[in-house]
């Protein structure tokens, strides 16, 4: 088993990155990560899909005569474009030059035959002739397929229709020899077996590639209905699966850059955290194979430490598609407004004690995690994550979901919908006394409930024993929940699509983030924490305020039993809900009032719009497409052998 780090990898020029057991002898493999296909494929639905590129650079339609011959009226023809490369095609012996070309990218869904039309190469040809009469509603076989000729004729065997194409000398470009484009065939053919998953792929491949997340069905009617054919929910499974290919690339394709891809953030975001991990190959002598790795960008941990609170929400989701049963590991937090904070990733090979160990390790480094009485960690209790903080954090406070504490109460036996409203009142109880009134009317209910949940710390669930100190309050983990949402869509992608996606999102939600809290006024409190302002004001109103001295107050409220004590100073209330969180609650905002101090400046740092500036003033650079990444020099990865 082999680990690498990236942290220190000083660029990509002559530099080694540390392995355990890697041989620094191994030379790089060039990798290519098209997808391409024989021409020979189109007929077979089974084989892999073809490459298909919209180049219109080297086309040339007669229309450009005509505009020379103004230019040339006009006197522009000694003019000089440095960015015109058409002339690079351009010769006075090229015998295509006065022959009509065809042009994918106008004419590629609706194309129209003719004598000497010419073609960039025998792919285009080939795929045109079968759009071309499969909207027909035509059925074609090829009767010869070579690299110099292509004929086709009708399906029917009484029908003349037939085309033939042949190879232009000097270059790949075919063209139109023979063409009878009348069918004696009048019938539709509605099972056509032309349409392959092949073509289908190639034909819907722009519509894929801007809804990745297409239904098979719904596709398969959508094909169905637009070319007036039988197709099977099979076939548009497999073209969609081409389809994807060739838009993401290949699954081994893209592990064998992997290495590339962590010189390239390296390389743009100093400082970044990348760390990978692999494992030996089954077969001996062959590649190692794909564990983990672990990314944290520069302008994350530095946000993270500028001011974010000590309260970080760890989980693992799965993920699908090509790499089904791995693991997307994710730890995020919250800034001053309220919103969620990405701080650090993972993709491992499930969600275990070893992996979580392997994440929390390498998280308490980048966040510099040493005092561990001032951290609070939130989850959803996932396997073998409790194991590796008594690991790698065994002193931080650890806080339960509420939300999963109940469905395991309620999977216990404790279902009722008293048990669950006297569970919730409990974990909202913000003072020990409360709590301990809820338990007593927990116990009324069902003392086997109350024997259940003393199983559980009530630190990790109760607000009545949460810290003060890191000014977080909130019962469920929400703060990954909200993420994977945001990411719902590429958790179906190959590895380095899915990490694409991820690092974009993340550099463009900081950046939206920064012009946001541009506009705010300096001195002032996030807008979200204001609105919590306005609530507590709002219910402020019903107190009334005794003054003790200069900083302390006695609000009284309608009964005996509803008077709080508040100390200005400290920033504290008997009620602990501003000692929790760190906003005026509505006992602290009557002092407040009566002191006729200014209500904003009672609440944390931690929410000014000062602190959200320093948070998001780190931005996360943009990086270059594969071709330009840095090669590395160790051999590429093989994709990890997946347990279903």
């Amino acid at each position: 088993m082999v680990e690498v780090y990236f942290e220190h990898l000083d660029s990509y020029i002559g530099k080694t990155i540390h392995t355990n057991e890697v041989s620094g002898a191994e030379q790089e493999k060039e990798v290519n990560s098209e997808h391409s296909l024989t021409d020979d494929e189109f007929e077979d639905s089974e084989n892999d899909f073809s490459e298909y590129n919209e180049n219109v650079n080297h086309r040339h339609e007669v229309s450009e005569e005509v505009k020379k011959k103004m230019a040339a009226e006009e006197g522009d023809i000694d003019c000089v474009d440095s960015d015109d490369t058409k002339s690079l095609d351009c010769d006075s012996d090229s015998e295509s030059f006065n022959f009509p070309m065809f042009n994918p990218k106008t004419d590629g869904d609706k194309p129209v035959l003719a004598l000497e039309l010419t073609f960039e190469n025998k792919h285009e040809f080939k795929y045109s002739v079968i759009t071309h009469e499969v909207n027909e509603g035509k059925y074609i076989k090829w009767c010869k397929n070579d690299n110099s000729r292509v004929k086709a004729n009708c399906g029917h065997l009484d029908c003349k229709w037939e085309i033939l194409a042949s190879r232009m000398h000097r270059d790949r470009t075919f063209q139109i020899r023979t063409y009878n484009p009348t069918h004696d065939c009048k019938i539709w053919n509605h099972r056509n077996k032309a349409i392959t998953s092949s073509y289908i792929a190639q034909r819907y491949l722009k519509a894929i590639s801007s809804n990745g997340s297409w239904a098979i069905g719904a596709f398969r009617d959508h094909v169905s209905v637009e070319l007036r054919v039988q197709v099977t929910l099979s076939q548009c499974r497999r073209a969609k699966k081409k389809a994807l290919a060739l838009i993401d690339g290949d699954i081994n394709a893209q592990y064998k850059v992997l290495w590339n891809y962590c010189n390239e953030i390296r390389r743009t975001n100093p400082n970044t955290s990348v760390y990978m991990k692999f494992v030996e190959n089954e077969v001996p002598d062959k590649p190692k194979r794909f564990q983990r790795i672990y990314i944290c960008f520069s302008s994350c941990k530095e946000g993270f430490k500028s001011g974010c609170r000590r309260i970080i929400g760890v989980d693992g989701c799965w993920l699908k598609g090509p790499i089904y049963g791995t693991q997307l590991l994710t730890a995020v937090g919250l800034d001053p407004n309220n919103n969620i904070f990405p701080i650090a990733y993972a993709i491992v090979e499930k969600e275990r004690k070893e992996s979580w160990e392997w994440f929390l390790n390498y998280l308490k480094l980048d966040l510099d995690i040493d005092n561990y009485g001032t951290w609070t960690f939130m989850s959803d209790k996932q396997k073998g994550l409790i194991k590796a903080f008594n690991e790698v954090l065994p002193y931080v406070s650890h806080l339960f979901c509420v939300r999963h504490l109940h469905n395991n109460f309620k999977r216990t036996g404790f279902s009722s919908i008293s048990l669950r409203n006297a569970l919730w009142k409990a974990a909202k109880a913000t003072t020990v006394k409360w709590f301990e009134d809820c338990m007593v009317d927990i116990f009324d209910i069902d003392s086997e409930a109350v024997h259940w949940l003393k199983k559980k710390s009530p630190t990790e669930w109760s607000k009545s024993h949460f810290f003060e100190t890191v000014k977080y309050d909130t019962l469920l983990n929400n703060m990954c929940e909200c993420f994977n949402s945001m990411i719902i869509e590429a958790r179906d992608k190959l590895i380095i699509t899915l990490l694409e996606k991820l690092r974009y999102h993340l550099m463009t939600r900081m950046q939206a983030n920064r012009d946001k809290g541009t506009k705010w006024n300096d001195g002032d409190i996030c807008p979200r924490i204001k609105n919590v302002l306005h609530k507590n004001q709002a219910k402020a109103a019903e107190f009334i305020t005794r003054k003790s001295n200069e900083w302390n107050y006695e609000i009284i409220g309608a009964s005996i039993m509803n008077n709080w004590d508040v100390d200005l100073l400290n920033r504290k209330c008997s009620c602990r809900k501003w000692d929790l969180t760190g906003i005026s609650c509505k006992h602290a905002i009557a002092a407040i009032w009566a002191k006729h101090d200014d209500i904003n400046s009672y609440v944390d740092d931690c929410y000014k719009v000062e602190t959200y500036r320093m948070i998001y003033a780190f931005s996360i650079l943009p990086m270059n497409g594969q071709e330009m990444w840095p090669k590395s020099n160790n051999v590429p990865l093989l994709p990890p052998r997946l347990e279903r």
